[in-house]
Parts: structure tokens; C-alpha cells; sequence
């Protein structure tokens, strides 16, 4: 082959010389014209140049008569070695390894009605094909068709001339058989659950004898839904409704984003409360049992997200639809009544308690943790808090706790704390929900009994087979939820768990600034009758100078996205960038005009998102979108391998894909 190359090479040079002296003799042959027969150099001079283009045209129609007899040839030897007969009812076609056709039969001519595709690439008669697979679905069209792809043997001689690998490519038109899947995709039943989020609160607030009237109006909005979509709706309790439809109306549903969700406030009650829904969808192709089961899990992770929404299960996946308002609280007081006396009952019943927070510990998840700590001692339990890592957050608490002497006492590692775990130890986890993020996945699979309180809006990969969940969204703090506990157990409190209790409450507040309500005051005022102190708590919040350095620079140098939206990137030379940028966020909101902001920062290989808003923009949507989660009004997420400037367009991303959702 080499050496074939090397004569192709000179023939390639010698024929270009000829062409330069060709062009020569003809130069000075127009010349020695125009000298002898002056009076007709116009007419040689047009001679000339037409018979200069006459000839390079010959040339090129000679070389390209020659090329193209060279690959006629070339295919003709290949064919010969496949034999592929012409008249084979299945389209097949001959490809070389650079993916170009070089021969078909009429079968697979007709799919591009009669269209000149010798020599094209497949690509681009098939913008789906993949080359390195054997058996593969496409779509051409408004046809599918299952590509089957076999390496040819060919003769030495055809791998002679110049030929190296060549395939065979049959072709099986399975139209009929995809649009039959499609349609019985399409027929197949879900299930959904729709529940009347703030059923009770709509109907204490009007008269009794209003009350079938606006049960009326809301079955008809409900029964309208189920009818437009096509399907059925069954009411199984006075809030509570069975739902029946069919897949291709699911689709339906989800291109018009659940409109139902906004048609139903408009049946409001007499003092305007509006009506918000939940719905949970199950999908199972293979059990109406397990779409119910998928369905129920559904409607809890829904509500368990604040309500006003809609959750699809398909399989391990989970879709989102609505979520925008904030979450609705129900029957709190009785709730953590029966939660304390169920918890007590387990406290008494177990060996020894251990309890934890997330990762990265706040002053909420240890606050709530310590108040655990106090439940269980005053029922005379050994009781322990499980704390590997001292973050900056909560250095200063941590630091009072030992100069009361009661650090040892209180915390444990997580290895300790394994090593100890008996069947009749209890694990109680404060402040996530998330078995990912908790301070010892270890200690939670080894336990047998687990207690989840959390205060965050339901994420999918929530603690499994808890004996006891109190889980509330409309909560301000974990620490509000413990306090409630203890208040009605009438648990007596150290000065130092008061203040614990109240920090947590202040930091996720913000200082009583936002999602706050009678019941989180309440809580407060309970707190400082029992030994919390506003000033001790407030030393807990100091920032050294470079930490406030580092944040006053992430407010100046914020970027204002889509008017509204301040973003910005804390320096990663302080101490806890972290907790700087997540005070940072809170101070962006201070700015006039700015309804939400987002402030990142680097630590090691992992970038943080703090985000904030006074939730007319949802931040929890848009940080779940990247991994995150959190409230309608503050959330956060974390990205792995990735510098800031990629995280911040990826951040904008999300940012136009949730305000497109609007």
C-alpha cells in the first residue's frame, strides 16, 4: 500500500508539471500571435483564454471520470465479496468505516423516496445512529426502525486496492410495533390522592351554614378536573379524594403544569383564606397496588414539602409541580402534644439515646439536640449527642458547654457511639430529614430504633422506617419543635439549654425576622422565663473582623440578575466561608428592589449555595433543581468538582428555568 501511495504521489506531481509547461507554451504562443497578426489580438486573446478554461474543464472532467470510476470498481470488488442480493425484501445498505454509504438495495431507497444518498455518511440520513453498537433503535420520520450492524469479511484483493473495514447495515421497520407501545403507554392507569390541604382552617372560618355551599363549589372544581382530563374522581373522606386517569392525560396535565393547582384558591372562604390541594400521583406499570402505595408515598412527600403542590412517582423518580405558597400549619399544639408523649414513651423505654444532627452542624441542629439531651435526663436516661466535628457555627455554644463542665458528659463521636449501639438503643436525628447528610450514616443503619424531628420541607431521600417522625414545615426551627415538647412535659431547664434552644430559634429566624408565628414567640417568651438570656445568645453570633470584612465585600461586589435577584461570591479566605455567605445572603435582602439572592462560596473541592428570598421567588425549587433543598424562603445546596465561574452559569440556568415555570 505504501509503495502504491508512493506512484500515486509522483503521477500527482508529474501531471502537475505538465499542466505549468502546458501553460507555459500556451503563454508564449498567445504572445508570438499578437506580434506576427496585430490586428487581430482581441479575437486571440479571447481564443486564448477560452481554450485555457476549455481545457482545465476536460482535465477535471477527465479526473473526476476517472475517480468515479475508481469507486465503481472499488464497490463493485466489495460487493462481489458481501453478495448481497438486490432484491432482498428488508432495506439494507454498505458502509465503509468512515461511516459513508457506498451501496443500498431498493428496499432501503425508498425510505428517501428515491433521494441521491450514495456516498452520504448514515449520520446524516440517521442523526441517531451510533456506530459502535450492533443493535440499535432509530427514528427516521414518523418511522422506527431497528438497525442491525455486521462487520463484512472481504477478499485480499478488495483489501488491496484500498479498502479496509466494511459493514453491513439491515434495517427492520418496527413503526407498527412502537406506535402499539405507544398507545397502550398511553391507556395505562394512574393513580392519584388529592387531599385539601388547609380543609379544617377554610371551614372554621366561615358559618356553619355556608359550609355545604363551599364543599359544593370545591367537588365541582374537582370534578371538573377529573371529567377535562378524562377521568375519574372519588371522594373517600370530607378532604380526601381517589383520582383515576390515564397516561396520556397525565401528559396532558403536566404540559398545562397542573392548573388546577391556581383554579382551586379561587374558591375562597369569608375571610379570604384561599383553598390549596395536594396531589400525589403514582405510576406502575405492573400493580394498580403499587401505584396506590407509590401514590400515598407521593401525597406525604408532598405535604411533608408545605402543601400546594403536585408529586409524581414514576418508579424511584419524583416530578414537582406548584410548591410556590408557604407552608400551612395543622392542629400544632395537639401534634406536639401527642409527638412529646410518644417520644417520652420511647426515651423510657430504650438503654441509651443518641442523638444527631447534619453535617456541619448549626446552632439549630445542636440547640435541638441539646433539648433532647434535657427530655432525656429529666426521665433519668443516659443520653448522648453525637458531634465528630466542632464547626465554626456552633464553636462559641460548644465552648460555654465545656466551661460549664458538661461537654464530656454530653458529647460522644460517632465511632464511640457505634461501638455502644445496643437493640434497645434509641438514635434520634435533629434538624434533616435526609439520610444522606446526617453526622453518622453509620450509627443510623446500625440502629434498630430511629426518631426523625425536622423542620425542613420534605426531600425524596427521606429516613426510612422511623418508629416516630414529627416532621412540621410551618415550624420556624427544629428548636421551636423541641421547645413546644418540653414545654408541655414540663421538662426544668439549665440556662445553658435555654440558650441553646433560643439560638436556634434566632438563627433560623433571623433574629425573628422571617418565617415566624404566635407559636415561635410563644416559644421564645417560654424560653426566658426559664433562664435563656437575649445577651448571652446574641455573644453566640459574633463574627471575628475578617469574617465581617469577608462579608461586607460579598454584599458590595453582588451582581444583579434578572432585577430582582442578587448574586454574589464570598471570599474563601476566611475562616467558615460557609456561615459568612449564608449571613451574606441575608444582608443582600436588605437591598431595595432585591426579592431573592444566592451567595456562593469554595470550600475545598465543594462549592456552597446560600440562598434567601421573602418568597415571592422560590428558592427551594431553585436549589432543588440543583441537588439542594429547604424552605419556600431559604435553602441551600452544595456542587462537587467545579469552579465558581461554571457554578454561577449553572445557577443562572436554573435561575431562567424556574421563572420560565412561572
Amino acid at each position: 500500500m505504501k509503495t502504491k501511495n508512493r506512484k500515486d504521489d509522483k503521477k500527482n506531481v508529474e501531471e502537475d508539471d505538465n499542466s505549468f509547461i502546458i501553460n507555459i507554451i500556451a503563454l508564449i504562443s498567445t504572445v508570438c500571435l499578437l506580434v506576427l497578426f496585430p490586428k487581430f489580438g482581441y479575437f486571440v486573446i479571447i481564443t486564448a483564454v477560452f481554450s485555457y478554461f476549455a481545457f482545465k474543464f476536460i482535465k477535471k472532467f477527465i479526473y473526476k471520470s476517472k475517480e468515479e470510476k475508481y469507486r465503481i470498481i472499488s464497490r463493485n470488488m466489495i460487493l462481489s465479496d458481501i453478495n448481497m442480493p438486490e432484491s432482498m425484501s428488508l432495506p439494507y445498505c454498505i458502509i465503509r468505516s468512515n461511516n459513508r454509504i457506498i451501496a443500498y438495495n431498493d428496499a432501503f431507497k425508498d425510505i428517501f423516496n428515491d433521494k441521491y444518498i450514495r456516498e452520504l455518511p448514515i449520520i446524516d440520513l440517521f442523526k441517531e445512529y451510533k456506530s459502535n453498537l450492533k443493535k440499535q433503535t432509530v427514528k427516521k420520520d414518523d418511522r422506527y426502525f431497528e438497525i442491525y450492524t455486521e462487520k463484512c469479511t472481504v477478499s485480499e484483493a478488495t483489501k488491496a486496492s484500498g479498502v479496509k473495514d466494511v459493514y453491513a447495515l439491515t434495517f427492520v421497520d418496527i413503526t407498527d410495533c412502537m406506535n402499539s407501545l405507544k398507545a397502550l403507554e398511553d391507556t395505562r392507569t394512574v393513580i392519584g390522592l388529592l387531599y385539601i390541604d388547609n380543609y379544617e382552617e377554610v371551614m372554621a372560618s366561615i358559618d356553619d351554614t355556608r359550609i355545604p355551599i363551599l364543599t359544593a363549589l370545591i367537588e365541582r372544581k374537582l370534578s371538573n378536573f377529573a371529567s377535562n382530563s378524562g377521568g375519574l374522581i372519588k371522594k373517600f373522606e370530607k378532604d380526601r379524594f381517589l383520582f383515576v386517569t390515564s397516561r396520556k392525560s397525565l401528559e396532558d396535565l403536566k404540559d398545562k403544569k397542573f392548573e388546577i393547582l391556581n383554579e382551586i384558591k379561587e374558591v375562597k372562604s369569608g375571610e379570604h383564606i384561599p383553598v390549596t390541594l395536594s396531589i400525589g400521583i403514582g405510576i406502575c406499570d405492573t400493580s394498580l397496588d403499587l401505584a396506590l402505595k407509590s401514590a400515598k408515598t407521593a401525597i406525604d412527600l408532598a405535604l411533608g414539602r408545605g402543601g400546594d403542590q403536585v408529586l409524581i412517582k414514576d418508579g424511584e423518580n419524583y416530578l414537582f409541580y406548584g410548591g410556590k405558597s408557604g407552608e400551612v400549619s395543622h392542629n400544632a399544639r395537639i401534634r406536639a402534644r401527642v409527638k412529646a408523649d410518644a417520644l417520652k414513651e420511647l426515651i423510657s423505654d430504650s438503654s441509651n439515646i443518641y442523638v444527631m444532627g447534619h453535617k456541619n452542624c448549626d446552632l439549630d441542629s445542636l440547640g435541638s439536640s441539646i433539648g433532647i439531651y434535657a427530655i432525656a435526663r429529666s426521665v433519668g436516661k443516659e443520653c448522648h449527642i453525637v458531634l465528630d466535628d466542632v464547626s465554626v457555627g456552633v464553636k462559641r455554644l460548644c465552648q460555654r458547654i465545656k466551661e460549664d463542665n458538661l461537654f464530656d458528659e454530653m458529647f460522644v463521636k460517632s465511632s464511640v457511639a457505634i461501638e455502644k449501639l445496643t437493640e434497645k438503643s434509641l438514635v434520634i436525628v435533629m434538624d434533616t430529614h435526609r439520610q444522606s447528610i446526617v453526622e453518622s450514616e453509620e450509627l443510623l443503619k446500625g440502629a434498630n430504633r430511629t426518631v426523625v424531628v425536622d423542620h425542613h420541607r420534605k426531600s425524596t431521600d427521606f429516613i426510612e422506617n422511623a418508629v416516630l417522625i414529627y416532621h412540621e414545615p410551618y415550624a420556624s426551627s427544629t428548636s421551636e419543635l423541641v421547645t413546644e415538647m418540653i414545654r408541655y412535659l414540663g421538662v426544668k431547664l439549665k440556662s445553658i439549654e435555654a440558650d441553646a434552644l433560643l439560638a436556634g430559634i434566632t438563627v433560623d429566624t433571623k433574629n425573628f425576622a422571617v418565617k415566624t408565628g404566635a407559636i415561635t414567640f410563644e416559644s421564645a417568651g417560654y424560653l426566658r422565663r426559664n433562664g435563656a438570656d437575649s445577651v448571652r445568645v446574641r455573644l453566640l453570633f459574633q463574627n471575628d473582623l475578617e469574617s465581617y470584612k469577608a462579608k461586607a465585600i460579598t454584599v458590595k461586589d453582588s451582581e444583579i440578575y434578572k432585577d430582582n435577584i442578587a448574586i454574589s461570591v464570598c471570599p474563601s479566605n476566611v475562616e467558615n466561608s460557609a456561615l459568612t455567605a449564608a449571613q451574606a445572603a441575608d444582608d443582600l435582602l436588605n437591598i431595595t428592589g432585591i426579592k431573592a439572592s444566592v451567595v456562593l462560596c469554595k470550600q475545598g473541592d465543594t462549592i456552597y449555595l446560600s440562598a434567601r428570598s421573602f418568597g415571592d421567588i422560590n428558592v427551594q425549587v431553585i436549589m432543588e433543581k440543583l441537588g439542594g433543598g429547604g424552605h419556600l424562603g431559604v435553602a441551600g445546596a452544595q456542587l462537587k468538582s467545579m469552579d465558581i465561574e461554571n457554578a454561577k452559569n449553572l445557577l443562572k440556568e436554573k435561575i431562567d428555568e424556574y421563572l420560565k415555570e412561572e
